[in-house]
């Protein structure tokens, strides 16, 4: 089958979401991460956050045999973030966040990159995200970084101020309350990937941090 017909397969079994027709396919092809990459990258964001998913699911299968091959493709990811690689991996912290939630026994080595790019660009959105993912499944490698993060409450980028709010809600959800206490409510909208849906989902940030409250059984009051 041709590059660009398994694409287009691959890209359609996204759209429609058939998860046991994607693992099929992933158990069939030798290297099925080289076009769920490329659809990472597609022009439709929604099937860019499934194919992101799916490279994590592809990892599960490889664990079985041991992480040498996932370590190498997590290796790949940062090299794309480095300058000298002329910055391609614009969705690296993402797929490396993804990853990691699907192989949690590496969240230790590898969680902690994610700082790193939290102010770098374009990489900013993704770190953020991507500590929140990796937070959820295991928030050690972050309890000591409390202070950095907070910071990010305070960027004037609505997406990322939105998911460090998640982040923090599985991090430290005190010091979140007490920070987002000096802050400003905001209704303008966003548009995040649900990843228990699967789909997009169009949210703001005071919607976002009473969730996070709700979920963490934290009063809403006073803030």
């Amino acid at each position: 089958m041709s590059n660009i017909i398994e694409k287009s397969k691959v890209k359609e079994l996204l759209i429609q979401k058939d998860l046991e027709a994607l693992k099929g396919w992933i158990k069939t092809v030798r290297n099925p991460q080289r076009v769920l990459f490329s659809l990472a990258y597609d022009t439709d964001e929604l099937v860019r956050w499934r194919a992101i998913e799916a490279i994590g699911q592809v990892t599960v299968l490889w664990s079985k045999h041991g992480y040498k091959k996932i370590k190498n493709l997590i290796r790949q990811q940062l090299w794309l973030m480095n300058d000298e690689s002329g910055g391609l991996g614009w969705h690296s912290p993402e797929i490396i966040g993804e990853i990691l939630v699907n192989v949690p026994a590496l969240i230790e080595e590898y969680g902690p990159m994610l700082l790193s790019y939290l102010d770098e660009e374009p990489f900013e959105r993704g770190s953020h995200l991507a500590i929140y993912r990796v937070a959820k499944i295991d928030p050690k490698p972050f309890v000591d970084k409390v202070d950095p993060l907070i910071v990010s409450l305070r960027r004037s980028d609505n997406y990322i101020r939105a998911f460090m709010i998640m982040a923090l809600g599985e991090i430290a959800p005190t010091q979140l309350k007490e920070n987002l206490k000096k802050l400003d409510s905001d209704s303008e909208q966003i548009t995040i990937y649900n990843f228990e849906t699967g789909l997009m989902e169009i949210t703001d940030i005071d919607q976002i941090r009473k969730q996070v409250f709700a979920d963490k059984n934290i009063s809403n009051s006073a803030v």
